[in-house]
């Protein structure tokens, strides 16, 4: 199959994942705030004909990064 990287199509092949620890890292900010961020991986495609640098494998992933607050200080909540 091809999929867009950058401006090139790239022929892939999907590469089932066995095992995921997708943690949460918490992320403590100057105005007060704690916000806990993942990086969910939706796919993992290894590219059939294209390597890295280092001549490894180049592995293209689909993902998305979900970002929550965990403590938030009231004076900055919205007020009604």
């Amino acid at each position: 199959m091809k999929i867009k990287h950058g401006r090139q199509d790239v022929e892939v092949d999907q590469i089932e994942v066995v095992k995921s620890d997708e943690p949460w890292c918490e992320y403590s900010l100057a105005d007060g705030s704690k916000i806990r961020v993942r990086h969910v991986l939706g796919a993992m495609f290894r590219a059939q004909h294209s390597f890295t640098e280092d001549e490894d494998p180049l592995y293209i992933t689909r993902s998305q990064i979900v970002v929550i607050p965990a403590e938030i200080p009231d004076d900055l909540r919205r007020k009604e």
